[in-house]
């Protein structure tokens, strides 16, 4: 029987581990943020046809329509939004607080414009674990959120350094992913993939096998093999010690 000090050094140690997970959040989405006031005050400074940089800016929708999108964070001039990606904005209203992360281009006539690269809302949601299937049945109630799908990949390519993935649920319903990273996934694996869905499409940094529903991963969100292999080393080590010490 184990003693009360040895299962305490496995509970530290287990705790250790989950301390330690990695962030379900991709930083990509979510980058320097500008006030912007910031950027009313001097643009030339944060111009990306000048010098290519990506920026976050969060307000609040003024204004949103076919034609036109601004925001404003009530501290100076509203920023206008390019919504030529009117996909981007699905579910989005006039008041919400956003975050849009994208290229700033300033123009001296007074047409200063952000492109969007992603749209979220904020403060950020994640929405943990959905059905493929409620996501491509009500796409405008998951845009611009965090969340995590599992399924069968049917077709993975790569091209222009990320991979273009469709990941299919039982039920047959595709979603379409855009990862960003490196991975030995194959057409046929069943995956779990965790990202920003925007635009109808899934951004992701993090795609891995669906592990078994018991697996320590599965209870310890973020937990590597690498975590796994210096956790198990160093309860042993302690272990060892301890029976030393005994």
């Amino acid at each position: 029987m184990l003693r009360s000090s040895t299962i305490r050094m496995v509970l530290m140690a287990l705790l250790l581990l989950s301390c330690t997970a990695t962030s379900a959040y991709a930083s990509m989405f979510e980058l320097e943020i500008v006030p912007i006031s910031k950027i009313n005050e001097d643009p030339t400074v944060y111009d990306s046809t000048m010098a290519y940089r990506r920026i976050s800016v969060i307000g609040n929708i003024t204004e949103l329509n076919k034609q036109s999108a601004s925001i404003d964070d009530n501290t100076s001039e509203p920023l206008r939004i390019d919504i030529t990606k009117t996909e981007f904005f699905e579910g989005f209203n006039v008041s919400d607080e956003i975050m849009v992360t994208g290229e700033f281009v300033y123009n001296p006539l007074g047409d200063d414009i952000l492109t969007p690269s992603y749209v979220l809302h904020y403060p950020v949601r994640n929405l943990g674990l959905v059905n493929i299937s409620d996501v491509i049945t009500d796409p405008a109630k998951y845009n611009g959120k965090y969340l995590i799908v599992a399924g069968n990949l049917t077709s993975v390519e790569m091209s222009m350094g990320r991979y273009t993935v469709l990941a299919e649920d039982e039920e047959g319903n595709s979603l379409k992913v855009l990862y960003y990273g490196s991975t030995e996934l194959q057409v046929g694996d069943q995956a779990k993939i965790t990202g920003l869905y925007n635009g109808r499409i899934l951004h992701s940094e993090t795609m891995g096998l669906d592990k078994s529903p018991l697996s320590i991963t599965t209870l310890i969100p973020g937990f590597s093999s690498l975590l796994g292999a210096i956790a198990i080393l160093s309860m042993a080590l302690l272990l060892k010690s301890k029976r030393r010490n005994d």
